[in-house]
């Protein structure tokens, strides 16, 4: 079944899409940027400023951040970044709903997927031992 990811442009290099949306969730679920980052396969040096870029795009914050110690550091969403993750996640949801048959129809044409990992061509004059 096909999936619709939502990018929303505001202006110039303002912008909320899937991923941001997915790193945000993740700091949720984790109660960490390191965790998330990971969780992503991205650098905690990535992942730290996407969420400062992010972050700063609004006037209320997303996450709160404690700095790390003895223990480490910690996030968690604010109350605005929960909220922000649950209104994008349900307007994927109703572009979802709203585009199902249209989908559905469009998909019906899809080439068959090709085998999963097919042996590369050999190269002409190359021996199956090389």
């Amino acid at each position: 079944m096909a999936v619709i990811k939502i990018r929303i442009d505001f202006d110039g290099d303002r912008y909320i899409g899937h991923g941001r949306i997915q790193l945000l969730e993740l700091i949720g679920q984790h109660g960490s940027i390191a965790k998330a980052a990971k969780a992503m396969d991205m650098s905690y040096k990535r992942a730290w400023y996407l969420m400062d870029e992010f972050n700063s795009m609004f006037a209320d914050p997303l996450i709160e951040r404690q700095h790390g110690g003895k223990g480490g550091g910690a996030a968690k969403l604010t109350p605005f970044g929960a909220d922000l993750v649950r209104q994008y996640r349900d307007m994927e949801a109703k572009a979802l709903s709203v585009f199902a048959k249209p989908l559905a129809a469009v998909e019906k044409h899809l080439a068959p997927k090709e085998a999963v990992n097919p042996k590369p061509a050999k190269k002409a004059g190359q021996s199956a031992r090389t």
